[in-house]
């Protein structure tokens, strides 16, 4: 990932042991759910892998998988926890791999933090093979209280997410997941207060202090670890008009672009 030199990338991504939300143990699992169903017997390629909590479940699946990540901190980290994942130090916008060398390229909640996103899709383009498949997936800037990570560049609304996938020689399906309707009586009132926080530009910026409001409000929770079968509720994201009323409904976007 490309960003200015003073970005520490270990503040605003998910690491091992730090608590977690039900919700937000469930959007993990739902993107490598996704990830692990294209990877099925795949040489696969997890760009902006972070501290590598998907790689064992990938690995399970797909017939071989590398990762990387831009963050030197977060991959040591990775190997300290998945010492036979086969990891590379490279950013999304230069990848050291030759053309046509896999299957399916996963790009999980990290493309809003690359400076040049038309570099880094035309890289991910180069290394699929003909016929692979590109998966990525973001936070889903259309929807109410909406929040951005710090350091991040731009998100791309499901519309352009699309068109930016078509004009790199992807057929794309945009799909919408973690509908914003409140599901429990304790979300029904949480809700006006994220609203204020996110308004008055209260949130916290790192991850762990957003662990800590997260324990201050839902009590004891489990912590971030290996992603595992079922180690949470799954929903299938639904596919989406990108240009509909019903983009703003959904938390996160999906797509799902097949090289042509």
């Amino acid at each position: 990932m490309s960003a200015p030199s003073t970005a520490d990338f270990t503040r605003v991504t998910e690491t091992w042991g730090l608590p977690a939300s039900p919700e937000q143990l469930a959007m993990a699992y739902t993107r490598y759910k996704m990830a692990g169903d294209l990877a099925e017997g795949e040489t696969v390629l997890e760009i902006g892998c972070g501290s590598g909590m998907g790689l064992n479940y990938l690995a399970r699946r797909a017939r071989h998988v590398t990762a990387g990540d831009a963050t030197p901190e977060l991959l040591e980290e990775a190997r300290r926890h998945v010492p036979t994942a086969d990891l590379v130090h490279f950013g999304a916008e230069d990848l050291p791999f030759k053309d046509a060398s896999f299957d399916v390229v996963l790009m999980l909640e990290m493309i809003y933090y690359v400076e040049n996103l038309d570099r880094a899709l035309t890289e991910a383009r180069r290394v699929l093979r003909p016929g692979g498949k590109l998966f990525i997936c973001e936070p889903n800037r259309d929807r109410p209280d909406f929040n951005p990570s710090p350091y991040s560049v731009r998100y791309p609304s499901a519309a352009e997410l699309k068109a930016l996938l078509e004009r790199h020689g992807f057929k794309t399906r945009i799909f919408g997941g973690f509908p914003v309707e409140p599901a429990s009586s304790r979300d029904r009132v949480l809700a006006p207060i994220r609203h204020l926080a996110v308004r008055l530009h209260l949130i916290p910026k790192s991850m762990r202090m957003k662990a800590l409001v997260k324990r201050m409000l839902y009590g004891r929770l489990p912590r971030l670890g290996e992603v595992r079968e079922g180690m949470a509720p799954f929903t299938p994201p639904v596919e989406i008009d990108p240009k509909g009323p019903e983009v703003p409904r959904y938390k996160n976007l999906y797509a799902i672009g097949d090289a042509v």
